[in-house]
């Protein structure tokens, strides 16, 4: 190795070396977060695989060049398979996907060796790897949260600045690696990697410097952001029901209030009162009355459409705001939700609890959209 070539591969090793203390130490702040034990290790095997390429010469014994490639091939493996849990889109036949798919590689260079395959050739087998699972990467990413921001994302100010630095990393890593894929020789073509006899070019050294560190920094970004909203979407949930405490809802039916006065389409808001809420908790008990409750939300919930906005307002109301949706839509809506609490049994300790509910909706339109004023509408036209 040339002097500069050296002194680039102890750069690149030390920042591997405290880009994992540093990823270490989050994890273990953190330990509940799923997928980041799997990032953390992925680093980790990563920082081996480096190590047996660059600190134990060059690589020409077949069980040394088998390690240095499992290693690797495994400390992505192990990312992409962290990065999947974390966005929960992890499946069995992913994960198998990614077992077969990581051992075809590592079993492709092992024959290429044995062959007498150049270390470009295996860095190019190894590259096509890298290249897949990174786009796999930047596609779960962006089928986890997209470019759209939707009424509740927008109603709490849900950052998402980590998941697109994380994304944004990965497709450059993808497009870095398609690049040296073509540094193989028996394609014929001149590339930035074009010495097929080159032990390490520079280029890749200088990737493998800065592509850690960032990563690091970019997964404390995304959990740090994934902690801050579920706190916020905590403080936003009703205890008992978990559906939208009253400031919550009052927040969310404001940005879907105004998104409708610029589209100038109608919103109608459902009103679901449990009249004979007292007679239940005089008879089942402060406990058991929240039991009731939850299964009158869980009903109100298998009623509604996917895009209404449900909340428990009071002790004994339920709100649903229904986007975009004239009388007529209402109710249907309304039908809907009132035959799945009628059709539903109600029992506590083996003792059939009846529950009776009244429902009614109001729509608005243009300067009319307006939250508090509607749910006053609704609750006297219910009253009445």
């Amino acid at each position: 190795m040339s002097e500069d070539i050296y002194i680039l591969v102890n750069a690149m090793l030390l920042m591997h070396t405290l880009s994992t203390a540093l990823l270490l130490g989050f994890w273990s702040r953190n330990r509940s977060t799923v997928g980041l034990s799997m990032i953390g290790l992925s680093v980790v095997v990563s920082g081996i695989g480096l190590v047996l390429a660059f600190v134990f010469g060059i690589a020409e014994g077949f069980l040394h060049v088998t390690g240095i490639f499992a290693f690797l091939i495994l400390g992505h493996a192990t990312a992409w398979l962290g990065l999947v849990d974390f966005w929960h889109k992890k499946t069995r036949k992913l994960t198998a996907a990614v077992g077969v798919l990581g051992s075809a590689t590592l079993v492709s260079i092992m024959f290429y060796y044995l062959g007498g395959g150049t270390p470009a050739g295996r860095t190019a087998i190894l590259s096509m790897f890298f290249a897949v699972s990174s786009f796999a990467i930047v596609g779960t990413i962006y089928r986890a949260k997209g470019f759209r921001i939707d009424i509740y994302e927008s109603a709490f100010k849900e950052s998402r600045v980590g998941s697109y630095f994380v994304m944004g990393l990965f497709f450059f890593h993808g497009l870095f690696n398609v690049c040296r894929v073509f540094s193989w020789p028996e394609l014929g073509l001149d590339t930035l990697f074009s010495d097929a006899d080159a032990y390490v070019d520079t280029l890749t050294v200088l990737e493998a410097l800065m592509f850690t560190p960032i990563f690091v920094i970019g997964v404390i970004m995304m959990v740090a952001e994934r902690l801050q909203t579920e706190l916020r979407i905590e403080q936003m949930l009703e205890p008992v029901t978990r559906s939208l405490n009253r400031r919550a809802f009052v927040t969310v039916s404001k940005v879907v209030l105004a998104r409708a006065r610029r589209n100038a389409d109608a919103v109608s808001i459902l009103m679901v009162d449990v009249s004979n809420f007292k007679e239940i908790r005089d008879i089942a008990g402060r406990s058991g009355c929240d039991k009731i409750l939850r299964q009158v939300a869980t009903a109100i919930v298998a009623g509604r459409r996917e895009q209404d906005i449900f909340s428990r307002f009071s002790n004994d109301e339920f709100l649903l705001i229904l986007p975009g949706t004239p009388e007529e839509g209402a109710d249907l809506v309304l039908e809907r939700v009132e035959a799945e609490i009628v059709g539903r049994s109600y029992d506590q300790k083996g003792k059939a609890i009846s529950v009776k509910a009244r429902l009614q909706h109001y729509t608005a339109r243009g300067e009319d959209l307006e939250a508090e004023g509607m749910i006053d509408a609704v609750a006297k036209k219910l009253a009445a």
